[in-house]
């Protein structure tokens, strides 16, 4: 039991740590969020509520329910005065719900890539840099479903049944690296303008209004990016949906570099010239060993590529291809696939690998953030508010967490118990310690006196 009781002391006092190293930053960009409630009626402060939004998604309650019962424990509120004393009392998560309502959300969710741009900036993911670039994973997925039309800026499709589907589509950005690290970086919402003089409720007006769509939210996203990240050299790497003219003419605008997957059957006449070249030039070729898989590059750079403006112009730029052959065994059998990615940076035997297999095939990891978020406790597709400001709000909030967790997990003070019980084991395992009777609150105390510091195993 004393060997227990030692080691759920140290595992959350290395959580609070994280906490701590983070939290002043946080609260102070909380501070400059307008608060739009009356100050006779106010109970609360604001950074107090939105602290205990990320608590919420940072110990993975599934709804505000559970947090308000689950928040308000002597337990926990003991151990969070220790540490924060300018917490008093837990507030209702419903007054938090109200005021996410009547705040911009886009206030909210540019303080995640804020803090992102702080950790870059004090080189504490220099370990992501892949040829001096940061790899900037770009896709989208959807939040939820729903067959009624609860805000008017819901996206719609015809379902097979020939019923009105309504959800909710977001193009999410993260820092991705060879390590198989993922850091939340920045979200876009897909949603319909409203039209207020044709009236939100009229079906016909929204039948003939265009949607939006996720590359119409890239060019958007684009501009969020080289607003937070003007300073840092970036690599996009995204999936078979982006390579076309608009798309990497924004990232040659940006100076970014790219690697985007290039589907077979997409830009037929890059492909005719990239087989012609390889033709011409076998030796333009590297054969590699990858983990158990046998990896075979070809590339063809200087490809001239013509695309069509929606105004009829016509442009022209330069990009260059590499294909990827894989072979490996598995039960018995000799498995087989092709990689294909697009670049504006020419391809040789000094670049390859590194391009293509530490930063190109991380783009994956952005797809196992979605699951993490999905399935591991985060409730991304829960709404927990039908108003659009409030949905945006909680999902900014949810993300915030995801980012201070993946933190604590990579902390060098907690890296052991990860390896030893797993990623969503080392949460359970805080959070029931957190929620028991384990801690010494005099040890806890004592932490406020001590400089918080982030140190990474990356």
């Amino acid at each position: 039991m004393e060997e227990e009781q030692e080691a759920r002391q140290a595992a959350v006092e290395a959580q609070l740590n994280v906490l701590r190293a983070l939290f002043p930053g946080l609260l102070e960009k909380f501070a400059r969020i307008g608060d739009p409630r009356r100050p006779g009626s106010i109970r609360h402060k604001h950074t107090v509520l939105l602290v205990f939004g990320i608590l919420l998604f940072l110990f993975q309650f599934n709804s505000r329910r559970e947090a308000n019962r689950e928040l308000t424990r002597p337990g926990i509120m003991e151990v969070l005065r220790a540490v924060f004393p300018e917490i008093e009392r837990a507030p209702h998560l419903d007054t938090l719900a109200r005021f996410l309502e009547r705040i911009k959300p886009e206030e909210l969710e540019d303080i995640l890539g804020a803090t992102v741009r702080k950790l870059l900036r004090s080189k504490k993911l220099q370990a992501l840099l892949v040829s001096k670039c940061y790899v900037v994973a770009i896709d989208g997925t959807q939040k939820l479903a729903s067959t009624i039309p609860f805000v008017p800026q819901l996206l719609h499709r015809r379902g097979k049944d020939g019923q009105e589907d309504y959800f909710v589509y977001v193009l999410e950005a993260a820092l991705v690296g060879p390590q198989g690290v993922t850091i939340p970086l920045l979200a876009e919402f897909c949603e319909n303008q409203v039209n207020e003089d044709d009236g939100a409720d009229n079906e016909d007006s929204q039948e003939k209004q265009k949607q939006d769509c996720e590359l119409k939210a890239f060019r958007r996203l684009a501009g969020r990016l080289k607003e937070l990240l003007n300073k840092q050299r970036l690599m996009i790497v995204a999936d078979g949906l982006y390579p076309n003219g608009p798309v990497m003419s924004i990232c040659r605008a940006n100076n970014w570099d790219f690697m985007i997957v290039l589907p077979a059957k997409c830009l037929p006449s890059v492909w005719a010239e990239a087989e012609g070249i390889h033709q011409l030039e076998p030796k333009q070729s590297l054969a590699n060993r990858w983990g158990n898989r046998q990896q075979y590059f070809w590339w063809a750079n200087d490809i001239d590529y013509e695309w069509r403006d929606a105004e009829g112009h016509y442009h022209r730029q330069s990009v260059n291809v590499v294909v990827c052959h894989e072979t490996w065994q598995e039960k018995g059998e000799t498995r087989r696939t092709t990689w294909a990615w697009v670049s504006c940076a020419s391809f040789n035997g000094k670049n390859v690998l590194n391009r293509c297999n530490k930063a190109a095939r991380h783009r994956w990891g952005i797809e196992e953030n979605f699951l993490t978020e999905k399935r591991c406790g985060y409730n991304y597709e829960h709404a927990f508010s039908y108003n659009w400001n409030g949905l945006k709000g909680w999902h900014a909030l949810m993300r915030l967490a995801h980012l201070i967790n993946t933190l604590t997990l990579l902390s060098v003070a907690l890296w052991e118990t990860v390896q030893t019980l797993g990623k969503r084991g080392t949460l359970s395992f805080l959070r029931e310690t957190i929620g028991g009777r384990w801690l010494d609150i005099s040890r806890l105390t004592m932490l406020r006196d001590r400089p918080a510091q982030l140190r990474l195993v990356i």
